[in-house]
């Protein structure tokens, strides 16, 4: 039996089914594009118990996970490695990095019950700019080394996916993967730059990215098992 909702996302690239849990317990079942609903379905009952197992590892990592309150001394993830967070008043409402300190100033007029918020606003800004800076010098880095170049590379609010290739050639990444490790980064980097080559996840796609990234198996299971914690 299906108890949970499920979305499709269909693919003419695509000639096997895959189905994946997101850490905010979205289901996303990658099909081929012909492939009959009732097919669909049929898989997703097989895979059902898992997909309950994951949901249920997922809201235990979240329930276990404090809520953050944007103050002082609360610790912040910048590649990887974790800062602290400090909250000044200033004339100037920016984010800046010192040493082991993430900054955040606001102006001193804002009202106590709107700091937590307007703080978590300023870190979002300062880490979406921070990862396209970050991306697109990867992006560069690789594109020189595979011998590809995308049509156009964009940073998004993805909630169903690290990365995301389109068919015209242009590729996205969660703004949120600037929290996770360098190494990790460059994976995905990698995982989406090959699909301008391959544009499935065959034999020949993984050979490609191994030739690359040849631990990327082990970079693969660390976002799986950490991506939950690449929140604000």
């Amino acid at each position: 039996m299906i108890d949970f909702e499920y979305r499709i996302r269909r693919s003419p690239r695509r000639k096997t089914l895959s189905i994946c849990v997101y850490p905010d317990n979205t289901v996303v079942v990658a099909a081929p594009e012909k492939l009959s609903q009732k097919e669909i379905m049929r898989f997703v009952e097989k895979k059902a118990d898992w997909v309950r197992k994951r949901m249920s590892v997922n809201l235990e990592e979240q329930e276990d996970k404090p809520r953050r309150r944007f103050v002082t001394g609360e610790t912040l993830l910048c590649l990887g490695k974790e800062h602290i967070l400090v909250v000044e008043e200033g004339t100037r409402v920016e984010v800046v990095m010192k040493g082991e300190n993430i900054i955040a100033r606001i102006r001193p007029s804002t009202p106590a019950e709107l700091r937590g918020q307007m703080v978590r606003r300023q870190l979002w800004l300062w880490y979406f700019r921070l990862a396209f800076k970050k991306i697109q010098e990867r992006v560069q880095y690789y594109t020189n080394l595979i011998g590809v170049t995308p049509g156009t590379v964009r940073v998004k609010s993805l909630r169903s996916r690290w990365g995301s290739c389109s068919a015209g050639g242009g590729i996205s990444f969660a703004w949120n993967i600037i929290l996770a490790p360098e190494p990790v980064l460059d994976y995905l980097v990698v995982h989406e730059l090959c699909h301008l080559i391959h544009h499935d996840h065959s034999t020949e796609y993984w050979k490609l990215v191994a030739s690359f990234i040849p631990d990327h198996l082990e970079r693969r299971k660390w976002l799986r098992e950490n991506g939950h914690s690449l929140t604000l």
